[in-house]
């Protein structure tokens, strides 16, 4: 290793040009200078290495620059050079620091360990990928480090199951934005994921289940094909080398103590009832969980770490600890006796008590245990860290309190959330996280003082695949949002650039195209949204695009025929007052966007005046009173503009402007407990002509059911209200 004074010498080149470096490169590097000089890439690339780098790394380098260079299709009396070094400097440096100084001839990458190189040769390939076209690489100088140590992505295999091909292949888009943590969720309550040889009826039995929940949750479906798989030792091994090659941690999540079924399925002994236990088919929290009272259990989740730690280098082990409900705690004689014994007040206690003891064991084999928030409750332990995905409460207290906190907000960071008009996007779990509200996002929260906030390890994007069926869908999901959180995770505060960041993005889907990966456009997604118009009985549709600039729409009315549909390009709201279909997409030069459908369908109420009597609940107000009259009939897709949700009872009045003969009167409502959305307990309609008194029409008590519902009455009867 080479030691060298830091001096502005080490990175002079040329003369430098002080206009703004125009690169697109994602993360956007912490400090990029242009300078005078173009280096021709249809010379060929020799690389040079110092003695103290991996021969193994270099050759990696290598190997992925040559994928990123055209053919060389001219004799060059001398090749480009690359050389790569790593260095001591006098001035100390962060971890993954790295220099890259591009010269006609030379290209120079230094840094302060090998994850440095590796990280400086990513922005390598980058510019040589936009060089291809123009066969020139401009010279530069680049001067890089991480914000946060740890920059992290999930992918859950336990809901369904990823080859290693694949897995490998998400690795890869880790290592391109310079990410150097890999979460693999292994095990839950739908599949246990991962060879134990002391305990082969965890994959046996407990990788496959007889059936997947299908659709919308709400519907409580069910496929009857048996579904599952697992990854060998020898596999698992095969992609942990794969990942340190690229200097990406692999960090292994055995749930405990609840998502604990298809452990339970394999080996009931292990729960508190020792009953009949199944590999899940459908998705949520379930109440059947590990025993906390049976030293048997933790014996057994023992050796299963055991293993795990031989399997995975990596210094932190993810042990799950959320959603774990105590009502067979409660039940359990095991547990009880336990709790009395340990003097523990509440079952919160006890589950403090059972990880702590996991805690204890993994810490005697040198390594640390991370979870999710829910381990904070009931006391945390002693050295754990906590993974905060219940906003940033958990975050907040654990950094308080001295332990370290990867951020994981659901809010930014769970990329299984729609992305674009939920309307005109695959069915997810729901939520609604775009690229640009990934890109907002700040890690170290305004709760914390410079010194707790040390404690803020990072951030990572989560990918549960409850509702992800296919690889396809996987990268759908995950990417772009990865990029953005790449670049928050990676580049200062000061640089960040949301309207820069989507240009290079723009950029970079034709390289996305060109690796195969099945990025989402939604940033392109023309939201299509029906708002009050001049007149009582006239929509106005709003048609909006968050990347801006111009679109093009179509408006037709039924039978919705698009062969006879006008072309226009959108300048202004669209008045319609009878039934019609809009379509919107965004189409230039090298980009095509999604095309977004919105049918509005009219009766005597839409866009109608009506009022409330009580406000909707915050969480379900977006769009208004208006909502319930914009001729948008909502699904069991849940879209938050769609559906309006009370606490409490409310009564909703609509004025007709006059009176009107009523034949059918109706509104629908949805179920979807697991989102603690109920049903109302009772539907009542009634009629007036002056909107004082009220006549009852029709009144249901509701039965209970999953899902959309609609209530539909009779009503004879002239009427205005």
């Amino acid at each position: 290793m080479k030691r060298y004074p830091l001096i502005p010498t080490l990175l002079a080149i040329c003369l430098v040009n002080l206009a703004t470096a125009q690169t697109n490169l994602i993360p956007r590097p912490a400090a990029l200078s242009l300078t005078q000089g173009t280096m021709d890439l249809q010379c060929p690339l020799s690389v040079r290495a110092g003695s103290e780098v991996d021969p193994a790394l270099v050759e990696l380098i290598r190997a992925d620059l040559e994928l990123t260079l055209s053919p060389s299709l001219q004799e060059c009396m001398d090749p480009n050079e690359l050389s790569l070094d790593l260095i001591r400097p006098d001035t100390l440096l962060p971890p993954e620091w790295y220099s890259l100084t591009v010269t006609t001839k030379h290209i120079a990458l230094v840094a302060v360990d090998e994850a440095g190189l590796y990280r400086g040769s990513r922005t390598l390939a980058q510019l040589f990928e936009e060089g291809r076209t123009s066969t020139e690489l401009p010279c530069l100088s680049i001067t890089d480090s991480p914000r946060f140590p740890w920059r992290g992505m999930h992918l859950d295999a336990s809901r369904h199951f990823w080859t290693v091909e694949f897995t490998k292949k998400y690795i890869d888009l880790l290592a391109r934005y310079k990410m150097n943590s890999f979460h693999w969720h292994l095990t839950d309550d739908q599949g246990w994921r991962i060879e134990i040889k002391k305990h082969p009826k965890l994959t046996e039995v407990g990788a496959w289940r007889k059936g997947s929940q299908v659709g919308p949750y709400s519907r409580r479906e069910y496929d009857s094909t048996t579904y599952g798989g697992f990854y060998t030792q020898e596999q698992i091994k095969e992609v942990v080398v794969y990942a340190k090659a690229r200097y990406i941690n692999v960090v292994p999540e055995i749930e405990m103590p609840g998502h604990a079924l298809a452990a339970l399925a394999a080996y009931p002994e292990l729960g508190c009832t020792g009953g009949h236990y199944e590999v899940n088919k459908g998705w949520g929290v379930f109440e059947e969980v590990f025993c906390a009272g049976n030293d048997s259990t933790v014996h057994f989740l023992e050796d299963v770490l055991t293993e795990v730690m031989a399997l995975f280098p990596s210094e932190i082990i993810h042990i799950g600890g959320d959603e774990c409900p105590k009502e067979s705690w409660k039940k359990c004689p095991k547990c009880q006796a336990r709790m009395k014994a340990k003097g523990l007040k509440d079952e919160h206690e006890l589950q403090s008590d059972f990880i702590q003891r996991i805690e204890a064991f993994v810490n005697s084999k040198g390594r640390k245990i991370i979870g999710w928030d829910e381990i904070l409750e009931g006391g945390l332990a002693p050295n754990a860290a906590v993974m905060s995905w219940r906003g940033t409460e958990g975050g907040v207290a654990a950094a308080k309190q001295k332990h370290n906190v990867v951020m994981s907000p659901g809010s930014h960071c769970y990329f299984d959330h729609y992305q674009g008009d939920p309307a005109n996007e695959p069915l997810a779990i729901g939520g609604y996280t775009t690229v640009q509200k990934v890109y907002s996002y700040e890690p170290i929260p305004t709760e914390l003082n410079a010194e707790e906030a040390k404690y803020i390890l990072g951030a990572q994007g989560n990918v549960w695949t409850e509702y992800i069926l296919t690889r396809e869908h996987v990268e759908y999901m995950a990417v772009p949002r990865m990029l953005a959180l790449a670049e928050v995770l990676w580049t200062p505060k000061a640089k960040r650039n949301e309207a820069d960041f989507i240009h290079r993005l723009e950029n970079e889907f034709p390289k996305l195209e060109a690796m195969k990966v099945n990025a989402s456009k939604s940033l392109y997604q023309v939201s299509i949204r029906p708002k009050q118009g001049p007149k009582p009985g006239e929509i106005a549709v709003e048609m909006t695009l968050a990347s801006g600039g111009s679109f093009s729409m179509t408006e037709m009315a039924p039978p919705y025929d698009e062969s006879m549909a006008g072309l226009a390009v959108y300048s202004a709201p669209v008045i319609i007052n009878s039934d019609r279909e809009l379509h919107g997409w965004i189409q230039r030069e090298g980009l095509t966007g999604p095309i977004s459908k919105r049918r509005f369908l009219f009766n005597k109420a839409t866009a109608q005046k009506i009022t409330l009597s009580e406000p909707p609940n915050e969480r379900y107000a977006e769009g208004g009173a208006f909502t319930l009259v914009d001729g948008i009939t909502a699904g069991e897709k849940r879209v938050n503009t769609e559906w309006l949700g009370w606490r409490g009872s409310v009564t909703i009045t609509v004025d007709l402007g006059s009176e009107q003969d009523v034949r059918t009167a109706g509104i629908g409502a949805l179920n979807e407990t697991y989102s603690w959305i109920h049903m109302p307990d009772q539907v009542e309609f009634s009629t007036s002509n002056d909107g004082k008194t009220f006549a009852l029409q029709g009144s249901q008590k509701v039965k209970p059911g999953v899902g959309r519902r609609a209530f539909k009455f009779d009503v004879v009867a002239k009427t205005r209200y």
